[in-house]
């Protein structure tokens, strides 16, 4: 009857809101339609800024692809020149017309834009290759060409290459001619070797690569400020373009590129319109809005009728379901607190939330960090005093603007009673069949190592076997009491500052002997890293590293390796023992690290084991502040690797 009386006033208050709101409802969208303008009109001109820097930093990168297409085309034929004149300096410049005809043949084939190449000793070409239609140009003597010689005794005088052209050839057409003044190491002046380009291949590929730029492009002489362009529009240097030195060996060239047409994007007045459009829309909505809120009091009914929907559901659940303010005091709670804790729901609205656990577990849930969904296992106390085990959950929600803590509880009493059953079981059996099993093992070992006289071949054959068995039957009874105890958190670590490369180097060292009865290879990689040093248990690393290496080399082929990595990573280091088997199938991936896990658990199954040492070596690392994992290595093989936090030098000091 109350939750109904304040539905009703909240359902009067809202009516009360929307006929104050009545004169306002276009007032608003109004004032709200000019604002909107205003930052439709600062945000227009910010974006056709933007959409401006944006294209200029295209075209940078753009020009930049450019330039270097063009110094790497024109770089490559030139510093063939540079490898020819090299190698005549180190021949003293004596080598035989055999020699010069097959090095300039294998520049020429190599050289993609090179026409001719032609050395004039004493500045007289006597040597062109290919001779076929260069056969005016031989015995050409530069000092006879009126127009050229000033620039080329300026060349020999600077003892600096030059790119110049486009000159008429004396052969015919026009070119691009690469004249390398060659000094011998005594100082003495050789001649000249020049490089004849043919760049109309090169100025289509250029063409081509423009235009899939969808750019303009212009090359000229640097320091021409006006004349025809070497290559492309030469109208380029005059407008805004961007204009990019090149770097070109012997030649002082500039590049200017430019977009064929602007970007395409919208205008400012675009802009603008589309602002008012939105703003527009936006103002209605708000409006139209304003003008349902008066209605929202027709909606108080469907709303209280969510509300008894909601609690016949919470109802249904068999856990508590518990819903509290931040301070823990208590506001709603379902039916299922009868069965678990004995209290009817409307005893505990309004008390707090500790009036459900045991003494001291207030102080142990303050403590321990819950996170949002998971479990905390804690006692409970029911309304007659008993105690119980109880698996606490919280989540946060809101409701009215106020933050609240929805806890989950579950009765996990009768659970726990079982799994303290089957520990124990397990434990006494355990502990019970370590001692005869001890007695048997040493008895086995003294008759194998003949201390009850000479047996034969067969004898020893047989006790071998079970000398054997009984060690693998040692071994799972250790590994059935390691998970007891750390499933109970009674084992013990001793924690201490080792280098983890020494741990490594001794596992490897330790297991060497079962490597070398399989014919398996054990390799350490990285040993180099001897400054990681890591907090640890040693006993517990060796018996992780013990286990890895014995799956490792049981799964090897034989005349195989397997490598034991170690890599620095951030505030962690990384080990991985890597094999060449052929790795674990996807579908067993999942539960690689569960107890009793095995790919092959028939009993035909190939390779001997009891599926419970990886889930030890995942509880071990996890005590250590590690991680272990699975993945397929790069060879095919298995890579099971883990992780360790590094021990800082301060922690160590």
């Amino acid at each position: 009857m109350i939750n109904k009386l304040e539905t009703m006033e909240q359902s009067s208050t809202v009516k009360a809101y929307s006929k104050w709101l009545l004169p306002w409802q276009w007032v608003v969208p109004l004032f709200c339609l000019c604002c909107a303008a205003i930052v439709t009109e600062y945000h227009a001109r910010q974006l056709v800024e933007q959409r401006q820097n944006q294209a200029l930093q295209q075209l940078v990168g753009l020009s930049g692809q450019l330039r270097s297409f063009v110094e790497s085309e024109l770089n490559t034929s030139l510093y063939m020149s540079l490898g020819l004149a090299s190698h005549l300096r180190a021949s003293d410049g004596k080598l035989t017309e055999k020699e010069m005809l097959f090095l300039l043949q294998s520049l020429l084939e190599q050289g993609k834009h090179i026409r001719n190449i032609g050395l004039a000793p004493d500045n007289v070409l006597t040597l062109i290759y290919p001779v076929q239609g260069n056969e005016r140009a031989l015995g050409l003597s530069y000092q006879n060409l009126p127009q050229q010689w000033p620039e080329i005794k300026q060349l020999i005088d600077e003892k600096q290459p030059r790119l110049v052209g486009p000159v008429d050839l004396v052969q015919g057409g026009e070119g691009y001619i690469y004249r390398l003044p060659l000094f011998l190491n005594d100082g003495r002046y050789w001649g000249i070797i020049s490089t004849v380009l043919d760049l109309s291949t090169f100025n289509q590929m250029l063409l081509q690569q423009a235009n899939s730029y969808q750019v303009q492009v212009g090359i000229r002489e640097k320091g021409l400020e006006s004349g025809r362009a070497l290559f492309g529009y030469s109208h380029l240097f005059s407008e805004d373009a961007l204009i990019l030195d090149l770097n070109i060996k012997g030649a002082q060239w500039q590049i200017a590129v430019r977009f064929m047409q602007e970007a395409a994007g919208w205008g400012l007045w675009q802009w603008r319109l589309a602002g008012a459009s939105v703003s527009v829309v936006f103002c209605l909505m708000l409006a139209w809005l304003l003008s349902s809120f008066r209605r929202s009091a027709l909606f108080a009914d469907a709303l209280q009728d969510n509300e008894i929907y909601s609690r016949r559901i919470m109802d249904s659940v068999q856990d508590v379901i518990v819903t509290t303010d931040v301070a823990g005091t208590i506001e709603r709670v379902n039916r299922a607190v009868s069965q678990v804790f004995g209290y009817l729901p409307a005893q505990l609205v309004g008390r707090p939330f500790s009036l459900l656990l045991a003494a001291g577990q207030t102080e142990a849930l303050v403590t321990q960090e819950l996170r949002e969904g998971t479990a905390l296992e804690l006692l409970g106390i029911r309304h007659t005093g008993e105690c119980f085990t109880m698996d606490l959950s919280r989540n946060t929600t809101e409701h009215q603007g106020e933050s609240r803590y929805v806890w989950l509880i579950r009765d996990i009493s009768e659970r726990k009673k079982v799994e303290q059953l089957k520990n124990d079981f397990v434990s006494t059996v355990s502990h019970e069949l370590r001692t005869p099993l001890t007695a048997i093992s040493g008895a086995l070992g003294l008759a194998v190592g003949g201390a009850l006289g000479e047996l034969n071949e067969k004898q020893r054959h047989m006790l071998t076997l079970a000398q054997q068995n009984s060690q693998r039957l040692g071994k799972l009874i250790n590994d059935l009491l390691d998970i007891e105890k750390l499933a109970v958190n009674k084992m013990q670590f001793r924690l201490r500052f080792c280098p983890l490369a020494a741990l490594l180097k001794q596992a490897i060292d330790l297991n060497q002997p079962v490597a070398l009865q399989r014919q398996v290879k054990l390799e350490l990689l990285s040993v180099d890293q001897e400054d990681l040093w890591v907090e640890v248990d040693e006993a517990r690393v060796q018996q992780v590293m013990a286990n890895l290496l014995a799956n490792a080399i049981r799964y090897s082929p034989i005349g195989g390796v397997v490598r034991v990595t170690m890599t620095l990573s951030a505030k962690t280091v990384l080990v991985c023992v890597i094999d060449q088997g052929q790795g674990v199938s996807d579908s067993f991936v999942p539960r690689l690290f569960e107890k009793f896990s095995q790919a092959d658990s028939s009993d035909r199954r190939q390779v001997a084991g009891t599926g419970l040492g990886l889930a030890i070596c995942k509880e071990l690392l996890k005590a250590m502040r590690g991680d272990i994992g699975y993945k397929r290595s790069d060879t095919g093989g298995a890579c099971f690797y883990f992780t360790l936090p590094l021990a800082t030098e301060l922690s160590i000091e």
